[in-house]
């Protein structure tokens, strides 16, 4: 009888051990499935603040041909650069912002979408007079 009592407490033991091992392990699940949606959300964000930015420069070339924010920046399409040192006209919305970058003689330009800690940067290349759209990426 006295082994009895002794076989209870562990099997206690090892029930509760895994119980908390399973609560872990559905808290991980739910906050990996949270953080997940909140980066994608944060993405698309800065994709229409980014396409808010190609308007904006839609915009500005439409009244001057020959504006631009940089010079010319070698490799073409240098992502780290335009996230990081690209000089630009800057434009602010609620959920974000964005930066317009057209290098001197280039018949494209940049759009760079940020909210928070997304970053999401668009090209679109041109035909200056009169403007028309060649091509739109994403880069």
């Amino acid at each position: 009888m006295r082994n009895r009592r002794g076989v209870t407490l562990v099997l206690v033991i090892v029930l509760s051990a895994t119980l908390m091992s399973l609560a872990v392990i559905l808290s991980k699940i739910v906050y990996n499935s949270y953080a997940t949606a909140e980066l994608i959300s944060q993405r698309e964000q800065a994709f229409w603040l980014a396409e808010a930015g190609i308007e904006a420069g839609k915009a500005k070339l439409a009244h001057n041909s020959l504006w631009y924010t940089d010079l010319p920046h070698y490799p073409e399409d240098d992502g780290r650069w335009l996230r990081q040192a690209a000089v630009g006209e800057k434009g602010f919305l609620p959920s974000g912002s964005f930066l317009t970058v057209r290098e001197k003689d280039q018949p494209r330009f940049y759009s760079v979408g940020v909210c928070r800690q997304a970053k999401v940067v668009l090209k679109v290349e041109f035909k200056p007079v009169p403007f028309k759209t060649l091509l739109w990426t994403e880069i």
